[in-house]
């Protein structure tokens, strides 16, 4: 009798046991599943996929890959993704959304791939030596007051920059100021940067557009390709803002309607 007492009472603590565990598994997720901080990559080649994070990745390393990641901006940091040093980083199928006090992506030795960015309250991504974005949507931006935000952004010595088969629209809001913006900041010591390839894209938002104009010393953009691209007629001034470029191929730009879009200046 004393033996059949124990054995159950052994199978009610074991029946508790597993009921306990089943409780923890409900109340604690994951912890995979929780927002995390700000961090910095420094392994060539490291592939980082389903990041959550709720402030800015730093690179630092060559060949780091982002895949089905979110980056949420809080205004505490300049950026969601950026590179320094010798890094460099592909981007794929990521979302960036919020407050970031400067662009969601920058600077140089870059090249995202279905990214959506929106909601930004300053730039979209800036444009440095080696970057490309393609197949990917910007749009609806949250300008901060002040901001003259852009959905692309290219400021500085450049070359090799690519903005292929896009779909660009900021909105037209206060500070949104155009979905593709360059000025290069180039100066007398560099003035054939390029190439900048705006290819395929549909774009609309902003003040004007498309917005060009020249950099420090009069530096202009030497070698530019801007073709194919279709423009949304939301603009508050206008498509195109007289371009600053001076060696380019243009064609095949033309309004949601069809019909040509001409390129002053």
């Amino acid at each position: 009798m004393r033996t059949a007492k124990w054995l159950v009472t052994a199978a009610v603590v074991a029946v508790a046991a597993v009921v306990v565990v089943v409780v923890v598994r409900e109340d604690d997720p994951p912890a995979a599943e929780q927002p995390a901080g700000s961090m910095t990559e420094d392994r060539p080649g490291a592939v980082l996929s389903g990041l959550n994070l709720r402030g800015m990745l730093t690179v630092t390393a060559p060949g780091v890959v982002v895949r089905n990641s979110r980056f949420t901006g809080d205004g505490s940091t300049p950026w969601a993704i950026r590179t320094n040093g010798a890094g460099s980083v592909r981007i794929e199928d990521t979302v960036i959304t919020g407050d970031y006090t400067d662009a969601g992506i920058s600077y140089g030795n870059w090249s995202a791939v279905r990214v959506e960015i929106s909601g930004m309250t300053n730039d979209g991504a800036k444009l440095g030596p080696h970057t490309s974005i393609t197949d990917s949507w910007i749009h609806d931006f949250q300008p901060a007051q002040g901001a003259h935000s852009d959905g692309v952004q290219l400021t500085e010595d450049v070359g090799d920059v690519v903005v292929k088969n896009n779909r660009i629209d900021i909105g037209t809001g206060e500070g949104a100021n155009s979905a593709v913006f360059l000025s290069p900041d180039i100066g007398g010591e560099n003035p054939n940067a390029g190439p900048v390839v705006i290819t395929g894209n549909t774009l609309g938002g902003g003040g004007y557009t498309f917005y060009s104009v020249g950099g420090n010393e009069g530096a202009r953009l030497q070698d530019v390709t801007f073709t194919g691209n279709t423009f949304r007629q939301d603009a508050r001034y206008g498509a195109i803002y007289p371009t600053d470029f001076d060696v380019r191929t243009v064609s095949g730009n033309v309004y949601a309607g069809g019909a040509p879009v001409p390129l002053p200046g």
